[in-house]
């Protein structure tokens, strides 16, 4: 998971929450084009076009408007509250496509428990910091951390697909398109620091934070190996 820092809405999408503020089209299913789609396209820039949810490289085909607090339920809680920007996120697949996809937004669905205690989401500093993931693409929760542990279940964030999705790109980044051209240390190192930080036209990497925890594991191997090198040398 990817934070996500929310910079406002468009002024667009402000000046008609202002004009529907109160009256009976204060609902976010009175939201439409052009108005929703530069809503979306506000969305895609705030997240690099990534999927708040799964990292999954998106844009305007391929993703929906996403409520962290599903949208129905802040309808039944206070009115008005489905237009509220701080709980709007884009994420994949774009509606149609939901029932072909078995993880994020469509397996999360309507779920809701706690009032999102035991969610982690996208939009809190600290939420990169509870998941790990691996060099073969698997995801575990940071010391069983018990939100990012039902949250990886809500969404099915471990879900074989997906998986094979991460580690698919990391691979590609470690060992390069054919996986016969392994990074260096210093070129793995410098890539880690750097694989989070967007690019010039605002993009970030697909699955980057999963990539930098990789190359945290592929460095300390890359390391043990040099140690390995340099004590049979010793020996000889």
């Amino acid at each position: 998971m990817k934070y996500i820092k929310k910079a406002g809405a468009p002024h667009s999408y402000r000046i008609w929450y202002k004009q529907v503020c109160g009256t009976q089209d204060e609902d976010f299913r009175e939201l439409k084009n052009p108005v929703k789609a530069d809503l979306q396209r506000g969305l895609l820039k705030e997240q690099g076009w990534l999927c708040a949810y799964t990292m999954h490289r998106i844009d305007s085909h391929n993703s929906h408007i996403e409520h962290i607090k599903p949208e129905s339920l802040c309808r039944a809680h206070q009115r008005g509250s489905d237009l509220y920007y701080e709980n709007l996120v884009a994420c994949f697949p774009r509606d149609g496509m939901k029932r072909e996809n078995r993880y994020g937004a469509p397996k999360k669905d309507d779920w809701w428990e706690e009032d999102g205690a035991d969610f982690v989401s996208p939009l809190h500093p600290a939420c990169e910091k509870h998941f790990s993931f691996a060099l073969d693409g698997e995801i575990t929760a940071v010391n069983n951390h018990r939100a990012a542990l039902a949250t990886i279940k809500v969404l099915a964030l471990c879900h074989p697909s997906l998986t094979d999705d991460r580690k698919r790109v990391i691979a590609e980044v470690l060992y390069g398109p054919k996986g016969d051209d392994p990074l260096s240390l210093a070129k793995a190192d410098q890539i880690k620091a750097n694989i989070c930080t967007r690019s010039s036209d605002g993009r970030f990497y697909e699955f980057c934070v999963a990539i930098r925890n990789a190359l945290d594991e592929y460095l300390r191997n890359l390391q043990k190996a040099k140690r390995r090198r340099r004590f049979a040398h010793r020996k000889r």
